[in-house]
């Protein structure tokens, strides 16, 4: 079943997050198609982490962004609900610590890395701090950074260089076996405003809503430009980004399985064959359990 093309969704360095619409459904004929095609790619993305697993030789980090209400947290829920737990896990990164901010920047995003054979999310990730400190440079604050280092705020330096640090922090991943793919997930203002006031309307949903919801939507423009400089100066060949329009939940939901699933299947297309150590083993195996009578 074919769905939406990853090459498609990529972000090169010259695109512009206005040029892409985030109401596009162009792959399916409608929502029910979009659903079969989610749900089939949910399996087949379990068999191919177990590849991943098996192999043990590449890791995968999928970093996932958007402004609040995209559908971030649900894709992820029912995209890779079907992965092992064992070898995966998603991380939030949260506002910083005393402690963390006292370090350097990228720490947390190393430390939370997948090893070889894991899979990692990053939803909310080392991207915050160059898009919410830059929408709020204030945060800078708290980061005890040398008086140098944050007067690079103004003068566009200090986001410049973190944009290098984070190119060279991925291409460090790639080049040890860790692939990495970056998700963006594009809403439009008025799906927005509809999705907050169903947070508010919907006991479910009323825990989740928060002050800040509408203050960072009051810098609505302010956001959307911090965001495509961002994904501007590190989508690269080796670590991409992939717009994910995200108006229509079921839509997104297939568009992101599309583009781990691709990312995956270019790691491995099968599960590896067992050395002469592990065959001798598995007939070892065998023989010791056909002759079990109990």
């Amino acid at each position: 079943m074919s769905g939406p093309d990853p090459a498609a969704l990529r972000f090169g360095p010259d695109d512009r997050l206005d040029d892409r619409d985030p109401a596009a459904t162009d792959a399916f004929a409608g929502e029910d198609q979009a659903r079969d095609f989610t749900e089939d790619s949910a399996r087949r993305l379990a068999r191919a982490q177990l590849m991943l697993e098996a192999h043990g030789t590449h890791g995968l980090l999928i970093v996932v962004e958007g402004m609040d209400a995209a559908g971030k947290d649900e894709a992820i829920h029912h995209v890779m609900g079907a992965v092992d737990p064992g070898s995966a896990r998603a991380r939030s990164f949260a506002s910083m610590s005393d402690d963390e901010a006292r370090h350097v920047f990228l720490r947390r995003a190393a430390i939370a890395a997948p090893a070889r054979g894991e899979l990692a999310i990053f939803n909310r990730s080392h991207y915050s701090q160059v898009v919410g400190d830059r929408v709020s440079p204030e945060l800078l604050d708290d980061q005890s950074l040398p008086p140098e280092v944050e007067a690079g705020a103004e003068s566009g330096a200090l986001w410049d260089d973190r944009f290098r640090q984070i190119r060279d922090f991925e291409r460090t991943l790639v080049e040890n076996g860790v692939a990495v793919v970056k998700l963006f997930f594009h809403v439009s203002k008025d799906e927005q405003r509809r999705r907050l006031l169903e947070r508010i309307e919907r006991p479910e949903k009323r825990w989740d809503f928060g002050k800040a919801d509408i203050e960072k939507r009051e810098q609505w423009d302010a956001f959307l430009d911090a965001y495509g400089a961002a994904l501007r100066a590190t989508t690269t060949d080796r670590a991409p980004w992939f717009v994910i329009p995200s108006d229509q939940k079921w839509y997104s939901r297939a568009a992101a399985a599309s583009v781990v699933l691709g990312a995956l299947h270019g790691l491995h297309d099968d599960f590896p064959e067992p050395d002469d150590d592990q065959r001798e083993l598995l007939e070892w195996g065998r023989q010791q359990l056909e002759s079990d009578d109990s």
